[in-house]
């Protein structure tokens, strides 16, 4: 009795590229802030009892990667806190992707642990980047880490220190769920 045949390799990879294409769900729909930012930030939150009864808004909707056809899901809702600070904290660059800074910025807080995102990556510090005095969690002793999309490596989304627990994101450098969880 023979063993039964292997299928050749040409066919293993025929296979895995149908059932790829059979399960690849539609992008969701997603605007970005300069779509949403007229009613920003009432169109972009949801109030939420904080820690020690004060209230906080915080984001009502998914928060995605900006880069058309990444789709990476940056923040789930509820877990960025919004916080307003003068604008010219990131750094920019003519070839950048990202909208010029409007005269008012806006970030999420995101607190407690870098695992409170879904696809966010870490710079190593950077020894050589210092942010103005005004930036939020700004600590002259404490290297920034850099913010970028975990999957597509696009950023600087937004910053955080050297052994800090808060990071936060430019409002206005991500995209967002078309309409907020139900």
């Amino acid at each position: 009795m023979s063993a039964p045949q292997q299928p050749s390799q040409d066919a293993i990879l025929a296979a895995l590229a149908a059932q790829s294409t059979a399960t690849r769900r539609a992008p969701p729909q997603t605007k970005g802030y300069a779509e949403l930012a007229a009613g920003a930030p009432a169109s972009l939150t949801t109030g939420l009892e904080a820690a020690g009864g004060a209230d906080a808004l915080v984001n009502s909707r998914k928060i995605y990667c900006p880069r058309g056809g990444c789709n990476a899901v940056v923040l789930q809702p509820g877990v960025g806190e919004w916080v307003e600070a003068e604008p010219g904290i990131l750094p920019t660059h003519p070839g950048s992707p990202f909208p010029a800074e409007s005269s008012t910025a806006a970030y999420w807080l995101v607190r407690g642990s870098p695992f409170a995102f879904d696809n966010v990556g870490f710079s190593r510090p950077d020894a050589a980047a210092a942010l103005p005095d005004f930036a939020p969690g700004a600590d002259a002793g404490k290297k920034v880490k850099w913010l970028i999309c975990a999957e597509c490596d696009l950023g600087p989304l937004g910053w955080s220190f050297e052994g800090g627990s808060d990071a936060w994101l430019a409002v206005d450098r991500l995209r967002y769920a078309a309409e907020p969880k139900a």
